[in-house]
């Protein structure tokens, strides 16, 4: 007997079109084969790019190699864009700005995918300091410390 599975709405498995999802490695439904799979695998994904791309647009789609997902907390009440700097283990970097109307759906935090070809080596969010933020302590990753030691050395060359 096939396992049947209702959401809220009263929508059972059967009535959802076919689609696909992410599955993190530590989950017990991964599978070691997917890790060899290429998404031309599935033909879903590869059906939606043959009807709509072009052959120069296929040409440049890559798929991406890793996926990091970011929560964005919002302690305050003050509704802000989020700006966000990612580095590149090749040095490059990359900016994404989300506006304001982001916090509209939820209020306290905000959950966002980044797919990339390239590994990240530092996260930054709001690198030129432009909104209002009361802890810029936790801006960064990795975290941003200071060691006792460095501490010591600063307060000597002050001294």
């Amino acid at each position: 007997m096939p396992k049947i599975w209702q959401n809220g709405y009263g929508m059972t498995v059967d009535k959802f079109p076919p689609a696909l999802y992410l599955i993190s490695e530590e989950s017990p439904e991964f599978k070691n084969d997917l890790k060899s799979k290429k998404p031309e695998d599935y033909s879903l994904l590869s059906n939606y790019i043959n009807e709509n791309f072009s052959s120069e647009e296929k040409m440049e789609l890559k798929s991406p190699k890793y996926f990091y997902e970011l929560v964005f907390e919002k302690p305050g009440d003050l509704v802000m864009p989020i700006l966000v700097e990612f580095e590149y283990e090749d040095g490059t970097k990359e900016r994404k700005q989300y506006p304001a109307e982001i916090w509209r759906l939820n209020d306290k935090e905000v959950t966002k995918v980044f797919p990339s070809s390239k590994a990240v080596t530092k996260i930054t969010i709001d690198p030129d300091q432009q909104t209002a933020d009361i802890d810029l302590s936790n801006n960064s990753w990795p975290k941003k410390t200071e060691n006792k030691f460095d501490k010591f050395k600063k307060e000597q060359i002050k001294s």
